[in-house]
């Protein structure tokens, strides 16, 4: 599968690997595939360890790093190769954060190419230390790569550019790729599933399987009763998101249940991306929470599709999109009469609202309302996405659902 960030791993190795390579990702987004197809096209050797898996391992790089030891010294010995020979390979150390004492020395290293593979997305000051590269589960786009329909990409490209219409009939073809797409998901693993069998029949199993490899990391990485925590708010997630009001209520869990005493498992479950959080404008400790793959929802309502279930899912995928956004920070906005904006993209102190526009009948007051309580729009047109072909007027822009990647 071709992934959009390979090509930061290839610009990386052109720029002489300054600092060492931090790839992140939730578990089961093809970060070991892509880091060893990495070092297979860019490097005539290369040496591989996983933290997680190899206890002997963990602990050797632990004790001898933190007995002064140089990690060029050690990874020769380990591998049992002449130090100079690390000039040439690249190293890949998978699992990180299972070795502290290593991932805290990689901040200094610089004597060969370290590619290390982490399932926790890193604070800001990692990026002082590290090229930091994040995986996501596989876009739209790279779905159509995957399934052979890579040249929509362009045509979709060109067409947000111009804002023109798409031809009817290429337009219902990518309305129905979507629409296979909010099944199968991103994963690699769904994606594999789908082209083998040709149907999206055992992708569900396949992303339960995922989400239950999810629960016994948080098991074996987290305190028992955060991660008891954690898989409490894993358990409910569908359920808030097939509501009409998305904002995370804990009373789901059980009553009397307070954001103090599940804080610190839902900052762990944002640092692993297991959830994606969507604060509201404006409003202390209110907020949304999405799974990091719209497959995985779909998989846990069982079959089931209706209205309601395909705006939660197509609510999932427009947060899963966005959220990759270097340009745009994110929330949500209401209103104390319940108007809703779902989304809220800010660039440079510009705020623009997002209408999903999920059905024919949608009349976009929720937008007026919006505009009414903010004079500091400076004439920017707000933006619908819907399954509507392109199109754009004074005040609007509306997007196909499927072109929202061209956004990041």
């Amino acid at each position: 599968m071709n992934r959009n960030c390979m090509m930061d791993l290839v610009e990386w190795k052109e720029n002489c690997c300054q600092n060492p390579l931090l790839l992140c990702g939730t578990k089961g987004t093809g970060k070991t595939y892509l880091a060893i197809d990495f070092a297979k096209n860019n490097y005539s050797q290369y040496l591989y360890l996983n933290f997680e898996l190899n206890q002997v391992a963990r602990e050797k790089f632990s004790n001898e790093i933190l007995g002064g030891k140089n990690i060029s010294e050690i990874v020769a010995d380990f591998f049992q190769v002449e130090p100079s020979y690390l000039s040439g390979v690249l190293i890949v150390f998978d699992e990180i954060t299972f070795c502290p004492p290593l991932y805290r020395a990689l901040e200094h290293y610089h004597e060969a190419a370290v590619l290390a593979i982490c399932s926790q997305f890193p604070g800001k000051e990692a990026y002082d230390c590290f090229q930091v590269v994040c995986l996501y589960p596989l876009g739209f786009d790279e779905f159509l790569s995957a399934v052979g329909n890579e040249w929509y990409k362009d045509i979709i490209k060109g067409h947000f550019a111009t804002e023109q219409p798409i031809p009817d009939i290429v337009h219902q073809e990518l309305l129905a790729l979507f629409e296979e797409y909010l099944v199968v998901g991103g994963m690699p693993a769904s994606i594999n599933e789908y082209l083998y069998s040709n149907s999206t029949d055992n992708v569900a199993e396949v992303l339960l399987g995922v989400m239950t490899r999810i629960r016994h990391s948080l098991e074996a990485t987290l305190e028992p009763s955060d991660a008891s925590k954690a898989i409490q708010v894993l358990d409910v997630l569908p359920k808030q998101l097939a509501r009409e009001n998305k904002k995370f209520r804990f009373n789901t869990i059980r009553k009397g249940v307070t954001y103090a005493l599940y804080q610190d498992s839902i900052c762990a479950l944002e640092e692993s991306g297991v959830v994606l959080k969507l604060e509201q404008e404006n409003k202390e400790n209110h907020f949304k929470l999405y799974l990091p793959d719209v497959g995985m929802l779909s998989a846990t309502f069982g079959g089931q599709m209706n209205e309601t279930i395909r705006k939660a899912l197509i609510e999932n995928y427009v947060m899963q999109t966005l959220h990759q956004s270097k340009e745009y920070s994110l929330s949500f906005w209401e209103s104390e009469a319940q108007a809703k904006v779902e989304f809220v993209l800010c660039r440079k102190g510009i705020k623009t609202p997002v209408e999903l526009r999920t059905s024919s009948n949608s009349k976009g007051k929720s937008i007026g309302a919006y505009y009414a309580n903010h004079s500091n729009n400076n004439g920017e047109r707000f933006l619908r996405v819907g399954d509507e072909n392109f199109y754009s007027t004074d005040v609007l822009k509306h997007i196909p659902i499927y072109a929202l990647f061209c956004m990041i």
